[in-house]
């Protein structure tokens, strides 16, 4: 029971920290959209702390990281007094109704979200990328108060994993500290919390039903639900990636400032989980610049531009370049990496046929992310054959499916550490929030969706 007020607690003080993040940019969204964003902001401004902490020689004890952490939170909520109202006055006026055909897909989400969140609980971190990096890292950093600490005089020449950025370690080491074990349950809250946010921005466009059976069969993709399980890298990744371009696509529809600004913010975390992200981040511009030219103002490209991709790029400088080469002990020359044969394409056309032959159409598909992309790819072809069903949103989910569907590819291709079976099949893990997310923006689903509310109507 004391283990579930310290998680009850940890998850308000994350949605405190993430609401005052959205109401300096002064975003409002419906309460179920603006909870959920809140706790996963939370979240991400968490993993930062301890990192700062650190870059600034401050002892990571338990007092300083909660001190550290209370005060980020009140600081970020010196502006909300206006966010308050405006989510008190929200949550008075909701009316929140059941309807009987929504129990069976509700129950189903409950009883997935229950199993992933009871063994992440249960379950010690047992991944390979796990206990040599980030786990055994946080667990030396709670005995000997710093993350550089006796872990990196062991010979670990044989992994890079201690070289990731610290988003895991910090996390790890903040419910460690709040007395669980194994720490890991700070997955659960971004699991949670994420499956709330893609209901609700479901239920914006799609009637109940099908927002229920698309929600559980993007749930129940076996790979994807594997990870809500592990404390990787590769859930959290997909899922800031994935808010970053909605709020990238809100911008594009609304065109206001605190839209982009969030975008980039996220992205940046999304970058500081997995570091490779600012390809895909340097990919999307091209989307930006075409949006400005369409629109005729292409001399807000810049601003826009620099505004998402910007925070990105300081991200990896701090997190990467400047904490590696000038904290951490041991060197890691990440240009050693880089392929060295980059004139020949052939490998990066095979990567491309290898992606779409083994893990998306074909191949292995089954077994790690079951039938989620015939889905998708049924979907598509529904509206490619319907007169009028894409508009420019879903256009933008397209593109942004194409993005990752490249990207990864591409990122193979630059680096042959990111093999097939291993990075690139954790990688692609990025595209189906994104495919769902076209779905919810189908011009064939949303027909069916107003078919179905017009006969409940009569």
């Amino acid at each position: 029971m004391m283990q579930l007020l310290i998680a009850i607690s940890l998850l308000i003080l994350q949605f405190i920290a993430g609401f005052g993040v959205l109401c300096l940019l002064k975003i409002y969204l419906k309460p179920g959209l603006f909870i959920s964003l809140s706790v996963l902001i939370g979240v991400a401004v968490f993993s930062f702390v301890p990192f700062a902490l650190q870059l600034a020689y401050i002892t990571l004890t338990a007092f300083n990281v909660f001190a550290a952490l209370i005060a980020v939170s009140f600081l970020l909520n010196l502006k909300s007094k206006n966010g308050f109202v405006y989510l008190v006055q929200s949550l008075r006026s909701y009316r929140f109704q059941w309807r009987l055909y929504e129990i069976p897909s509700l129950f189903l989400i409950l009883f997935m979200v229950f199993v992933s969140v009871w063994r992440c609980y249960y379950y010690p971190p047992t991944p390979r990328d796990l206990t040599s990096g980030a786990e055994v890292i946080a667990e030396y950093a709670v005995k000997e108060k710093t993350m550089i600490n006796s872990v990196f005089t062991v010979d670990l020449s044989t992994t890079n994993n201690q070289f990731k950025p610290p988003f895991l370690t910090c996390l790890q080491i903040i419910y460690k500290y709040a007395g669980f074990p194994f720490g890991q349950v700070w997955l659960s809250g971004v699991f949670i919390f994420f499956t709330l946010f893609l209901y609700s921005a479901l239920n914006e466009k799609l009637h109940k039903i099908i927002t229920g059976l698309l929600l559980v069969m993007f749930i129940a993709i076996p790979e994807m639900y594997g990870y809500t399980i592990m404390a990787l890298f590769d859930y959290s990744n997909a899922v800031f990636f994935c808010l970053s371009v909605y709020f990238l696509i809100e911008y594009f529809a609304n065109g206001k400032s605190g839209y982009i600004i969030l975008s980039g913010v996220l992205m940046a975390i999304a970058v500081y989980v997995r570091s490779e992200t600012l390809i895909l981040a340097g990919l999307v511009l091209p989307v930006i610049l075409f949006h400005h030219w369409r629109k005729n103002n292409f001399s807000k490209f810049f601003k826009t531009a620099a505004c998402f991709f910007l925070p990105s790029v300081l991200i990896y400088l701090l997190s990467i370049t400047i904490y590696i080469n000038y904290y951490l002990p041991t060197l890691y020359k990440i240009d050693s990496l880089l392929n060295t044969n980059l004139a020949n394409l052939n490998l990066f056309y095979q990567r491309i046929s290898d992606v779409a032959g083994k893990y998306l159409l074909a191949g292995n598909i089954l077994d790690h992310y079951g039938y989620f992309t015939f889905i998708f790819v049924i979907v598509l072809c529904a509206d490619a054959f319907r007169k009028n069903s894409w508009n420019q949103v879903s256009l933008n989910w397209l593109w942004a499916i194409f993005i990752i569907f490249i990207g990864i590819s591409l990122i193979g291709f630059l680096f042959p550490l990111y093999d097939l079976d291993h990075s690139t099949k954790r990688g692609l893990l990025k595209i189906f929030p994104l495919m769902l997310l076209y779905m919810a923006n189908s011009g064939f689903l949303v027909s069916i969706s107003e078919d179905i509310k017009k006969w409940e109507r009569s």
